[in-house]
């Protein structure tokens, strides 16, 4: 289930980041205040929890983990230069596969059948959302799809890294630390971007709409998804975890129905039947070891 929020919340965040980035704020800007507002709520939520000390095993992977989010939310924001949601959705449905690989690799995490049939079903499923939408992606650019691969490169490493310490610690230990690194990080590249000309909603009247959009990001896409991912990964594998990327392309599409930017047709529900039957295959596949 907390998996399931996630990526609903990561299905919105694309429709939600375009409408103010880079138009009313520059997208170096947005993931910096990203950054500092995940810092500031983390930190104070972790005040109403027990103290938990890191112990010094597991600060590298804190530290790796807080640079790659990092580098997850500056390809994302940087992406919307170039390209739309749907092209990120499009993207984000290989993250499965990605996650599948890498995970063998470094994690030995074994390779059910079941678990490869169910991750192209879901890919299939999340094609099918985009490609019979093509029309309102015409204005993607090259480099915006290689920011993309860039992100879910990025959060893939972000899900492995995190496995093994998301088992140790609370979520607001892990994210208070993460956001603190990766604020760094941020911060200092937005200084030159903080300007009227670039983020000028921050200088001056703005749609309200704008501002909605940016606290549905500030609020659910940054606090929310990365206070639920850690709770996601105590409990399934890196790979279940990536799965449910392929609803982001279902939830992505459903906005621009509800808000006028697509129409109704037959391959959306299709494309969901394949997704939701991806994610059930891989859901339940075991590991060999414990068949």
């Amino acid at each position: 289930m907390a998996a399931l929020a996630v990526y609903i919340i990561f299905g919105i965040n694309p429709n939600c980041s375009k409408a103010i980035v880079p138009e009313y704020v520059s997208p170096e800007v947005f993931t910096a205040l990203r950054m500092l507002f995940g810092m500031v709520a983390f930190w104070i939520l972790s005040l109403l929890t027990p103290y938990e000390r890191i112990e010094k095993r597991d600060r590298w992977l804190i530290l790796v983990s807080g640079i790659v989010l990092a580098g997850t939310l500056v390809a994302f924001a940087e992406a919307f230069r170039y390209t739309s949601p749907c092209y990120v959705s499009l993207i984000s449905a290989t993250s499965p596969l990605m996650v599948m690989i890498m995970a063998a690799i470094f994690l030995k995490e074994p390779i059910s059948w079941r678990k490869s049939v169910g991750v192209l079903i879901g890919i299939g499923g999340a094609l099918m959302i985009v490609l019979f939408s093509w029309k309102i992606d015409a204005n993607a650019t090259p480099l915006g799809l290689l920011l993309c691969f860039i992100n879910i490169l990025f959060y893939t490493v972000y899900l492995l890294t995190t496995r093994t310490i998301s088992k140790r610690y609370s979520p607001f230990t892990l994210m208070k630390w993460m956001f603190l690194i990766g604020s760094v990080i941020c911060v200092p590249m937005a200084i030159s971007s903080f300007t009227p000309a670039a983020s000028p909603m921050l200088f001056g009247p703005a749609p309200a709409m704008a501002w909605v959009n940016l606290l549905v990001v500030l609020i659910f896409s940054t606090v929310v998804s990365y206070f639920l991912l850690p709770l996601s990964l105590r409990a399934i594998r890196p790979t279940t975890v990536s799965m449910y990327s392929n609803l982001q392309p279902v939830v992505t599409a459903c906005v621009s129905i509800a808000i006028g930017q697509d129409i109704f047709t037959w391959n959306k529900p299709v494309a969901l039947v394949l997704i939701v039957i991806g994610v059930y295959l891989v859901t339940t596949s075991r590991a060999k070891e414990n068949s």
